[in-house]
């Protein structure tokens, strides 16, 4: 394999001349035909940079490390690809680690932070003490983004439109003439799930529909506990015949419980969930959903460590608008 100096013997130029160019030095003054000689040789010759000596020069290792509380769930799999997708252009790589795997004795990703073995954290926090143990190492070395979820601890905090894709799945069934409409929001306490029980409130209350406390549960991001927390916010509320589900998984839940106690969906009840994942469309009944920037979130995220490398606070929100998806789920009352 081709290295610098067979670069810059085959260009005309010197080894530091085929050293900048490659690295992108906005400093350096050449003539253009020159610059494009030596990125035309590099290319010819199939040179490829070593990383390991770039990460040494440059203090940085191109790797990022991204912790989720469930690497199953296909939500986070759209913003991983998303968040590969940019760093690969930046020439980075994604360390992928499960929040729950974490070991408070023995953790390898605290001490990658703590060594300066990773560039960056990103974070989809669900509230726990790890979730705040790493924010909180990782404020010390590195910069962070946090996934929708704010921490005590300096971190940017990069949130989706929460509130207009729980005020859209919300008007959609008030459209469609129900005014029954319960909420199944996601765990309790967290940002987003705060901000979606305030839009799914903000549109009931602008249509002029009373807000009764028993029609709102809270279940975490999976199929069995949506199908039991459905089950007994349908129980409680035997009159729903609309339900905003804030999250695609636990709606999948839902959908069973429905089953499960013979409502039929949409006949009877009409489900509408956040997050268009693929399997939404492939279920017994097709689930009507809202789309929401799941792979712009990742993209955004791994900006940010390209346009600075100080750890420091601040609030970014993805302005794309989310984007009803109609299926079979919703029908009119």
């Amino acid at each position: 394999m081709a290295g610098i100096a067979d670069i810059a013997k085959a260009a005309g130029v010197s080894t530091a001349v085929v050293s900048r160019v490659i690295n992108g030095d906005s400093t350096l003054r050449i003539a253009e035909e020159t610059r494009k000689r030596v990125l035309r040789t590099a290319e010819e010759l199939d040179y490829a940079p070593n990383a390991a000596a770039s990460s040494l020069r440059s203090a940085h290792s191109g790797l990022i490390a991204m912790v989720v509380h469930d690497v199953t769930n296909p939500v986070y799999a759209e913003i991983l690809s998303g968040a590969q997708h940019k760093a690969t252009l930046q020439g980075q790589a994604i360390l992928i680690s499960e929040a729950s795997a974490l070991d408070d004795r023995a953790s390898r990703l605290l001490r990658l932070i703590g060594g300066g073995g990773v560039d960056g954290l990103i974070l989809q926090a669900a509230g726990g003490v790890s979730d705040l143990a790493l924010a909180r190492a990782a404020r010390k070395k590195i910069p962070t983004v946090l996934l929708q979820t704010e921490l005590d601890a300096e971190a940017t905090l990069l949130t989706l439109p929460d509130i207009e894709a729980a005020e859209l799945a919300t008007r959609h069934l008030i459209e469609l003439g129900h005014t029954r409409i319960g909420c199944l929001a996601t765990r309790e306490g967290l940002t987003f799930t705060q901000n979606r029980v305030e839009g799914w409130r903000t549109a009931l209350d602008a249509a002029g529909l009373e807000v009764e406390s028993l029609a709102l549960g809270f279940a975490d991001p999976a199929i069995d506990d949506g199908r039991l927390k459905t089950r007994e916010l349908l129980e409680a509320n035997p009159d729903l015949t609309g339900l905003v589900c804030c999250n695609a998984v636990s709606a999948i839940g839902a959908l069973e419980a429905a089953y499960q106690l013979e409502i039929d969906v949409p006949d009877q009840l009409s489900i509408v969930a956040i997050h268009d994942i693929e399997m939404a469309r492939h279920l017994r009944v097709p689930l009507t959903t809202v789309k929401m920037p799941l792979f712009e979130m990742g993209v955004r995220a791994i900006e940010m460590f390209a346009k600075r490398r100080n750890n420091s606070a601040g609030r970014v929100a993805i302005a794309q608008e989310p984007i009803l998806v109609e299926r079979s789920s919703t029908r009119n009352l």
